[in-house]
C-alpha cells in the first residue's frame, strides 16, 4: 500500500478548498491517495437495504384535507448503524499515516446524510467524505470540529455512493474515536446535483426575499435559516438577540423540529440560503454550521430555543432578531421561510392577526391565526419560521396550518409572549435567555454586528427587472460560444466592475452559473478569479486564485470564498479568466439580458485588451454578470456624487449622513416632496424615506433606522433627472 498527497484518481477529483473560517463545519484540505489491489477493493464496501424512491415520496404526499398540519419537511429515509474504526472498513499505513476507508452505498439515492454518534479526533487527524461518483469532497473534519456533545452531523454529500476516509498522524496523543450513527438516503434531492434540487418545487405563489414587495426586511431576513434535523427533516429557525447583546447564538424554531438535545446536537443550520434578486436561481449552500444544544423547549406551545455550538461567522452576515413579547396583535406580519427547503421566502399579511388555538394538543388560544396570506404561503419546511410584526419584531412562530397556494388560509404561529414565561422553569420558558440581566422589557431591537472588520454585507449589480441568460455570440448564423464564458471569439476574461465603497475587504465572490460542461479526459478543468483595481478598466491586479469548475453546479449561485481578503481601493473589477479550461470543456455566467437600459457594468478582454460589454453593438449595450460579493471593513464613498444631465447642478448634503441627521437637497430647478423623490438601495430596491419640504428648491430626507450602506437618492426636476449617491452610516 502507498500513500501520497494527492487524490484517490479512480475515485475522487482535486478540489481546491477556502482557508478555514471558525465556526464553519468543513476545514478545507486535500485527502491523501491510497494505491490498492482490486481484489481487495469490495472489502470496505457496505450497501444498505434499498429505498424506493417513487413510492416513499407517494406516502409523504398527505392530501390537502383543508386541515391545519405541522409543516416539517420529510426528505430523507434514515438507516440507523453503528460503523466505527473497529468493526467495518479497512486500515492502511504507511510511516507517517494510518489511514481508514469504508465505503457506503444507498442505490439511487440523490444525496447522503451522515451523522457520526461519536467524533474525537487528535490534533492534526482528518476525516474526509467523497462521492466516489460525483467527485465531490467534504472535509476536511478536525479535532476543531470536536464538541461536548462528541456528535458531529455533516452536510448532505450529492451521491448515492461514499467514501469515508480518516488519516490519523502516527504518533497521536490518543486513538480516534469516529462511528456513524446515522445514514440518509435523500429521496427527494436537496442538494446541488444534475436536476435534483429543491429549487422550484415549492409553490409557485411563493416570494423570494428579495423581490421589491420584501423591501425593509434586509436585516430580518439575515437572521433566518434552514435547519436539517436528525439528517432527514428540514424546518426554519431564527437568531435572537438578548438583552445582554453580548451575540450568544440562541436560535428560536418549532418544538416539533428539535424537541431534544439528541435533535438540536444532530442540527446542521444553514446560513444566507437566498437567490441574490426577485428571479429564483438556486444560492449557495456552503455557509452552515453544525450542532447545538437545547436551552428551552415546550411541546403545548411549540417552541424550541437551542444556542449553535459555535459562533456564527461575520462572513455569514448574522443578524440577531429583536422580539416584542406583548399580547397585542400585530397591525400587520409577515413571515420568512424555507418551504420545502427551497432557498428563502417571504410570506406577508396586511391585515390584523387573530388570537387563536391551534388543536386540542396545545395550549388554548396560544396562537397567532393568520386568516389568509396577501403575497406568499408557508408549506413544509416553513415549520419553525419567524412570525414577525409591522415593526419587524419577532412575535411568534410557526406550528402549522392549511394555507397552500391554492387556499392561503389559517396559519398558525405560537406567542412569543406566552412562550416568554407561560411556564417557570427555566427550560420552558424563553425569559431566562434572552432577558438575563431582568431588565424586564417588553421588547427589544435587533442586533446587527459591530461596524468595521466584522460588518460584512453582499452587493451584487443585478437589478430587480433584469432577466438572465447565458447570451451566445453569433457570427450570422453561426454560434461562436458565449459572452461570459468558453467562446471561439477571442475572448478570455470576463469581468464585473463594483463601485460601491471608497475601500472594502472582499471575502469572496458567488457566479450565477447557466452552463458547464467539462470533458472527462481530464480530472480538473480550472477557471481564475482575479481582483483588479482600475477607475475605466481593469488596470491593477490584485489577487487571483484557481478554482476547479468539475465542482460547480448548474443553474444556481456558486460561492467562491478567497484564501485570505483583498483589500481594495475606489473603484475595482472581479474578473474570471477561462484560458485554464480544456478542449472540450463548456462555461457559461448568466448575465442580464438588458434590452433597452443602456446601464453596464459587465468588461471583456481579448488580444486587444479589456473592452466593456456594450462595445459589442448589441441591443440595449449593457448588461451585467449575475454575481454577488461579499465585502467586510466597507468604508463608504465621501464625497458627493452627483449624476448631472445637461447641466442641471445639484447638491446632497452632508455626505457621508449620519444617525438621525436628514439629508438636505437642493436643485437649481422646483422640486416636489414626495413626488418627485425616489430612494433606491443598492440592489436596486426602493427605500421608504420619510420627505419634509424646506422650499421650493430644497426638501430634506430621513433615513433614520436604514441599514448602512449606498443610497441612489433620484429627483424630478426641470423634467431631468439627477440621481445621488449617499452614504448613510447609522
Amino acid at each position: 500500500m502507498i500513500l501520497s498527497k494527492t487524490i484517490i484518481t479512480f475515485i475522487f477529483l482535486l478540489v481546491l478548498f477556502p482557508a478555514m473560517v471558525k465556526g464553519q463545519i468543513s476545514q478545507g484540505g486535500t485527502p491523501v491517495r491510497i494505491e490498492k489491489l482490486k481484489s481487495v477493493f469490495a472489502d470496505d464496501l457496505i450497501i444498505l437495504p434499498p429505498v424506493d424512491n417513487l413510492k416513499i415520496q407517494k406516502s409523504h404526499r398527505i392530501a390537502d384535507s383543508g386541515e391545519p398540519k405541522l409543516k416539517p419537511f420529510q426528505f430523507a429515509h434514515p438507516f440507523d448503524v453503528s460503523y466505527d474504526l473497529k468493526n467495518s472498513g479497512k486500515w492502511y499505513s504507511d510511516n507517517e499515516l494510518n489511514v481508514w476507508q469504508l465505503r457506503i452505498r444507498s442505490v439511487g439515492a440523490y444525496s447522503l446524510n451522515v451523522i457520526f454518534g461519536r467524533f474525537k479526533l487528535p490534533e492534526n487527524a482528518r476525516l474526509f467524505l467523497i462521492g466516489v461518483n460525483s467527485g465531490e469532497i467534504k472535509g476536511a473534519y478536525t479535532s476543531a470540529n470536536n464538541s461536548i456533545s462528541q456528535v458531529l452531523a455533516v452536510e448532505p454529500l450529492a451521491d448515492d455512493e461514499l467514501l469515508i476516509q480518516y488519516e490519523e498522524p502516527k504518533g497521536a496523543v490518543f486513538s480516534g474515536e469516529i462511528e456513524i450513527s446515522r445514514i440518509s438516503h435523500d429521496f427527494i434531492g436537496i442538494t446541488a446535483s444534475g436536476t435534483h434540487r429543491p429549487l422550484g418545487i415549492s409553490g409557485a405563489c411563493n416570494v423570494n426575499v428579495n423581490c421589491d414587495v420584501a423591501d425593509g426586511t434586509e436585516e430580518i431576513r439575515d437572521a433566518v435559516c434552514r435547519i436539517i434535523i436528525s439528517g432527514n427533516e428540514i424546518c426554519t429557525g431564527t437568531l435572537l438577540n438578548n438583552t445582554s447583546l453580548d451575540r450568544i447564538p440562541y436560535l428560536l424554531t418549532a418544538n416539533h423540529c428539535i424537541g431534544t438535545e439528541r435533535e438540536a446536537s444532530t442540527a446542521v443550520f444553514l446560513f444566507n440560503y437566498e437567490a441574490p434578486s426577485c428571479v429564483s436561481i438556486d444560492s449557495d449552500v456552503s455557509r452552515s454550521l453544525s450542532g447545538s444544544s437545547l436551552k428551552a423547549s415546550f411541546d403545548s406551545l411549540d417552541f424550541a430555543l437551542v444556542q449553535l455550538s459555535n459562533p456564527v461567522p461575520y462572513s455569514y452576515r448574522p443578524y440577531f432578531a429583536g422580539w416584542n413579547r406583548k399580547t397585542l396583535a400585530p397591525s400587520s406580519s409577515l413571515s420568512i421561510h424555507h418551504p420545502l427547503g427551497d432557498i428563502k421566502k417571504i410570506a406577508i399579511d396586511n391585515d390584523i392577526a387573530q388570537t387563536s388555538s391551534f388543536n386540542g394538543s396545545y395550549v388554548p388560544k396560544g396562537f397567532w391565526k393568520i386568516l389568509r396570506w396577501d403575497n406568499g404561503v408557508t408549506e413544509s419546511g416553513s415549520s419553525g419560521g419567524p412570525l414577525f410584526d409591522q415593526n419587524k419584531l419577532v412575535i411568534g412562530t410557526l406550528t402549522g396550518g392549511a394555507a397552500t397556494c391554492q387556499v392561503p388560509v389559517n396559519d398558525f404561529f405560537e406567542k412569543f409572549a406566552l412562550a416568554w414565561d407561560y411556564r417557570k422553569e427555566t427550560s420552558k420558558q424563553l425569559k431566562f435567555w434572552l432577558d438575563p440581566v431582568n431588565s424586564n422589557v417588553e421588547k427589544l431591537d435587533g442586533l446587527a454586528p459591530d461596524a468595521g472588520t466584522t460588518l460584512c454585507k453582499p452587493f451584487t449589480n443585478i437589478k430587480d427587472n433584469d432577466s438572465y441568460a447565458a447570451i451566445q455570440i453569433t457570427n450570422g448564423i453561426t454560434k461562436k460560444g458565449y459572452f461570459s464564458g468558453s467562446n471561439l471569439a477571442g475572448f478570455t476574461d470576463f469581468a464585473e466592475q463594483y463601485t460601491f465603497a471608497s475601500s472594502c475587504e472582499v471575502q469572496g465572490i458567488t457566479l450565477g452559473i447557466a452552463k458547464v460542461k467539462t470533458n472527462p479526459l481530464f480530472t480538473q478543468s480550472f477557471i481564475s478569479v482575479q481582483v483588479y483595481e482600475g477607475n475605466e478598466l481593469p488596470e491593477t491586479l490584485l489577487y487571483s486564485e484557481e478554482y476547479d469548475i468539475k465542482k460547480f453546479w448548474v443553474d444556481g449561485m456558486n460561492y467562491l470564498k478567497f484564501k485570505s481578503p483583498v483589500k481594495t481601493n475606489g473603484k475595482f473589477f472581479i474578473s474570471y479568466n477561462i484560458d485554464k479550461l480544456n478542449e472540450g470543456d463548456t462555461l457559461a455566467v448568466y448575465m442580464a439580458n438588458r434590452k433597452s437600459d443602456k446601464t453596464n457594468s459587465f468588461f471583456l478582454k481579448n488580444q486587444t485588451g479589456w473592452l466593456p460589454y456594450y462595445s459589442q453593438n448589441l441591443s440595449g449595450d449593457g448588461s451585467a454578470l449575475l454575481t454577488e460579493l461579499i465585502a467586510c471593513n466597507i468604508d463608504t464613498l465621501t464625497a458627493d456624487t452627483v449624476i448631472i444631465e445637461d447641466d442641471l447642478t445639484a447638491r446632497f448634503y452632508p455626505n457621508p449622513l449620519q444617525g438621525n441627521e436628514l439629508l438636505t437637497v437642493k436643485t437649481a430647478d422646483e422640486i416636489n416632496c414626495p413626488e418627485d423623490v425616489a430612494v433606491y438601495d443598492l440592489l436596486g430596491k426602493l427605500q421608504n424615506i420619510s420627505c419634509i419640504q424646506n422650499g421650493p428648491n430644497e426638501l430634506m430626507l430621513n433615513f433614520s433606522g436604514k441599514r448602512p450602506g449606498l443610497y441612489f437618492v433620484h429627483i424630478e426636476a426641470g423634467g431631468q433627472t439627477i440621481v445621488g449617491k449617499i452614504a448613510y452610516i447609522p
